[in-house]
């Protein structure tokens, strides 16, 4: 509401719906209002989101920086971003999960997304986290017993390692968050339910399925969250929507769909996006990865339900995941295939991300505890919620700088279409004068009118069509006044299509062309609506 007040010409905020606890869903509305209060709805649009993920708030801090960004530029008279924000529109989701991250930054264990209780299916019983201390914070707990899985690593104040056969069971430990047994028979020393287990990042239509990985689920059916609800309505209500990019954390990555190998998305689709997506990291340190086949935590189970896919599937919108912040690179080390840390994680990347925590700082000494339950423990470990999950503080804002230029530069992917219109006299005057209308549609953006081909496939993007107005005397003479027309292509090439020693012109084109033959006097116009592209007028 404040950047609305400050900016009120190029700035609108509205509520798009409420999460399960009530907070609301407020989404930004970037565009020049000057002509009216609907005219950012009819122009190229590109779609920001973050906070799906409670404690990925490296994310949100991305999205707002990247708004105030342009907002500031825009209230600072910049030309150039004036400019763009009169020809395309930007909407920007700052946080799809508010009750998890405000829940996240009170003191409540970890979770994926939402304070949805556990299902009706779910009976809990087992160890859960907790904040045993009252300090508000969750941290490792460790109590030694020769079944443990754990030992020490020697010389370091709070490292862990897997155990090995040649351990001395005496030097075992076993290692879990913080936290109490619920419900607990006095003897097992198994992990319960997750409480919260919901991931909505899971919890939408594209190839959507019962799921279950690290104890979290992907809601009873797609959609079936108010949050998922609400942000697949705000999308289908916004048809030029032409990129969208949303942010998470964490690896330093930019992913593109699809998740799976059977997917509908033309094969052309994904040579587009994961060479727009080059582009787009250029410069930030960041890596491109296709999710299918490169960033998948099982290789024989496809990814469902997620919002990117979702928005290039199920909408034909170019969408990508933002993984913002490399923990990996930060303590002095790189993977090749970072998502293998998730499968089989490289004890010597584990090392060097210990070892950085300690020397920032981020870690708290294994302390003796009495835990209700279990007797003597110990408790402490690394904060990484504020190193591997998110950065330190102070590195916040050269990330969310990364963000901003990602972002930047995917929403100047958008089509941008320009109608000539010329007028040639065929002969007659008054009421019988004859003129020639042709209208010349011509898209100078890298995406096409549709934005990916599968908007043309599934329906979701608007046709491009173009429709004389015919005044007071005016009578058309040939045809319909509307005109259906093919959809743009836009500047970016992919594949061969991008080796110079074979130069050629594509077959279909960025142009489109219209024509009427109109008796009468007065002044012609003509209107049209370019596709994803949004709608526009001349006259003669």
């Amino acid at each position: 509401d404040t950047l609305a007040e400050a900016a009120g010409d190029w700035v609108t905020v509205q509520t798009i719906g409420t999460s399960r606890q009530g907070r609301p869903l407020r989404l930004v509305t970037v565009g020049w209002r000057g002509d009216h209060p609907d005219a950012p709805g009819e122009r190229p649009a590109f779609w920001l989101d973050a906070g799906t993920h409670a404690t990925e708030w490296t994310g949100v801090m991305a999205a707002l920086y990247t708004l105030s960004s342009w907002v500031e530029a825009l209230l600072a008279g910049d030309e150039a971003t004036m400019s763009s924000f009169r020809d395309t529109t930007a909407f920007v989701l700052p946080l799809i999960s508010p009750d998890g991250l405000h829940a996240t930054m009170h003191g409540t264990p970890p979770l994926r997304s939402t304070l949805r209780p556990p299902r009706a299916s779910t009976v809990r019983h087992g160890f859960a986290p907790a904040d045993l201390t009252g300090d508000g914070v969750v941290r490792w707990m460790r109590w030694r017993h020769p079944a443990g899985s754990w030992v020490p690593i020697e010389g370091h104040p709070v490292g862990m390692r897997p155990r090995t056969v040649d351990d001395d069971p005496s030097d075992a430990w076993f290692l879990a968050a913080e936290g109490r047994f619920v419900a607990w028979d006095g003897v097992r020393w198994v992990a319960a339910p997750l409480e919260h287990g919901l991931d909505l990042n899971r919890n939408y239509p594209v190839d959507w399925k019962p799921f279950s990985m690290f104890g979290m689920d992907a809601g009873d059916f797609p959609g079936s969250e108010p949050e998922s609800r609400a942000v697949l309505s705000a999308v289908q209500e916004r048809p030029h929507i032409a990129a969208a990019l949303t942010n998470h954390t964490y690896t330093g990555c930019l992913l593109t769909p699809p998740g799976r190998r059977d997917t509908p998305l033309p094969g052309a689709d994904i040579a587009r996006m994961q060479r727009l997506a080059t582009d787009l990291v250029q410069g930030t340190g960041y890596r491109v990865f296709k999710v299918y086949p490169e960033f998948m935590y099982d290789p024989d189970k496809p990814i469902i339900g997620t919002w990117d896919d979702t928005l290039s599937t199920t909408f034909g919108i170019a969408a990508y995941t933002l993984e913002l912040w490399n923990p990996y690179g930060w303590a002095g080390t790189e993977l090749d295939d970072p998502v293998s840390m998730f499968r089989d994680p490289d004890p010597d990347v584990i090392r060097a991300l210990l070892d950085q925590c300690v020397a920032e700082g981020a870690h708290h000494p294994w302390t003796p505890f009495h835990h209700p339950q279990l007797g003597p423990v110990e408790l402490g470990g690394v904060d990484e919620l504020r190193t591997v999950r998110n950065p330190p503080e102070a590195l916040l804002p050269e990330e969310c700088a990364r963000g901003y230029v990602i972002a930047e530069r995917l929403r100047k992917s958008v089509p941008r279409v320009t109608g000539s219109l010329a007028v040639a006299e065929l002969g007659g005057q008054g009421p019988d004068r004859v003129r020639r209308l042709e209208l010349v549609l011509e898209n100078l953006g890298a995406l096409s009118t549709a934005s990916l081909d599968q908007g043309e496939v599934v329906g979701t993007a608007p046709a491009v069509r173009a429709e004389v107005v015919l005044g007071e005397g005016q009578e058309l003479l040939d045809g319909p006044t509307e005109r259906a027309l093919h959809h743009l292509d836009g500047w970016l090439r992919h594949g061969f299509g991008r080796n110079p020693f074979y130069p050629g012109l594509p077959g279909r084109g960025h142009r489109a062309v219209a024509s009427w033959t109109v008796r009468g006097e007065g002044t012609l116009t003509v209107t049209w609506h370019a596709g994803r592209a949004g709608t526009g007028q001349a006259e003669g």
